[in-house]
Formats: C-alpha cells, sequence, structure tokens
C-alpha cells in the first residue's frame, strides 16, 4: 500500500469518529461557542503535533528501524492490529445493546454551559485519535521515507483528519441559525450509529495494521 494511500485512509478514519464529532457538535451549543470551538482545535492540533513528532521519532530511532529491533516493531504492529480487530468485532456485536454514556459525557451534558475555552482545549486533546496518528507516524516510518516527505505526509495527514471537524465549524460560522437545527439532527444520528462506526473504525485500522505489519516482515 503506497504511503499516500495509507495516510488518506487514516487521515479519513480519524476525521470520523462518532466520540470527536459529537463532543465537537455540544462544543458549537455553548454560550461561548466560537471560543470553545476554537480551543478545541488548538488542543487538537497540539496533541495531533505531539503524538505523531514522538511516534516518528521512537520508530525512526536506527535501534528500531534495522536489524531485530525492527522486527519486533513489525510483530507488535502484527499484534496490536489483533487486538484492535478483535475489539472491533466484540463491539459489533454488541451495537445494538444499550448502553450508558461515558464518564466524559455524562460530565460534559451537565456542565455544557458553564464549559471555558480552557476546558474545550482539554477536550481538543483527549478527543485526538492518538492511536490514529500514531499509526500514520509508524507508517511514514515503515517507508524509509526522506525528511521532507514525512513532513508532506504529516501536513496531508493532519489536514484531512481535521476536515470534518473544520468543516462543520466553518458551516457553523457561516450559517449559525442553519446550522443549529442540522448539526443537532446530525448529533443525534451519529449518537446512534457512533458504536457501528467505531467497530468499523477498530476493524478497519487493526486489519491494516497486521497486514502492514506482516508486509514488513516479508520484506524481510
Amino acid at each position: 500500500m503506497s504511503l499516500v494511500l495509507a495516510i488518506l485512509v487514516l487521515g479519513l478514519l480519524a476525521s470520523v469518529s462518532p466520540s470527536t464529532l459529537v463532543v465537537f457538535i455540544m462544543l458549537l451549543a455553548t454560550t461561548r461557542a466560537h471560543a470553545n470551538a476554537l480551543a478545541f482545535l488548538v488542543g487538537w492540533t497540539i496533541s495531533l503535533v505531539l503524538v505523531f513528532v514522538v511516534s516518528y521519532t521512537v520508530g525512526g530511532a536506527h535501534a528500531v528501524r534495522t536489524g531485530s529491533g525492527r522486527t519486533s516493531v513489525d510483530i507488535v504492529e502484527i499484534l496490536a492490529g489483533l487486538v484492535l480487530a478483535g475489539l472491533g468485532v466484540r463491539r459489533w456485536r454488541v451495537r445494538r445493546v444499550p448502553h450508558e454514556p461515558s464518564g466524559l459525557s455524562r460530565s460534559l451534558t451537565g456542565r455544557i454551559d458553564r464549559l471555558t475555552p480552557r476546558a474545550a482545549a482539554v477536550l481538543g486533546v483527549l478527543e485526538q485519535p492518538w492511536t490514529l496518528t500514531a499509526a500514520a507516524a509508524v507508517v511514514v516510518v515503515h517507508t524509509h521515507s526522506a525528511l521532507l516527505i514525512a513532513v508532506v505526509a504529516f501536513v496531508v495527514f493532519t489536514v484531512v483528519s481535521t476536515a470534518t471537524v473544520a468543516g462543520i465549524y466553518l458551516y457553523f460560522a457561516r450559517r449559525p441559525g442553519q446550522a443549529e437545527a442540522h448539526l443537532q439532527a446530525l448529533r443525534d444520528r451519529l449518537v446512534r450509529a457512533g458504536p457501528t462506526l467505531i467497530a468499523a473504525v477498530a476493524v478497519g485500522v487493526g486489519v491494516y495494521l497486521v497486514v502492514d505489519g506482516a508486509l514488513g516482515l516479508a520484506g524481510r
């Protein structure tokens, strides 16, 4: 699988995270909607940069990229993919079973009107899909790409993974009255379809990690 395709797929999966979209739409219903939304995006971006850089640096270390170190990374990638795919399958089987909202959702719902930009920035950090961002960095490392290509790949992943949230905000900023009803309907659909989407994303990422790790082993 080419680097471009892999980065695009991972970026698209990150951009449709139901949890992230639901939380962001809730932020747009607060009294400080614009400030909270921008703070969320700042926290999201900071988290994305840190996770990607750390993952790329660790994965790009000479001891990890050569010999037994590289083989160990591939094995860990395969095991992580199997675990993630297994969790996705399990989540798929119980997707119709009613479940209690998470602690974060209950806490956010209870104090949504009093939410500050600082708290919104923390939510941005927490809602950033770290696993997918780290996976994107690992994919870049596996290609043995030059630093310039790694930077371009990071920019592409950032743009694609942030596109949905940024698009929602731009729609809200340009047409707040019209957007309110549409975003509420979108939130309701995401809440209903969330378990299914999360399961599909987990299986998709898990399968990709297994295939990428297996190809790495086969290449040696």
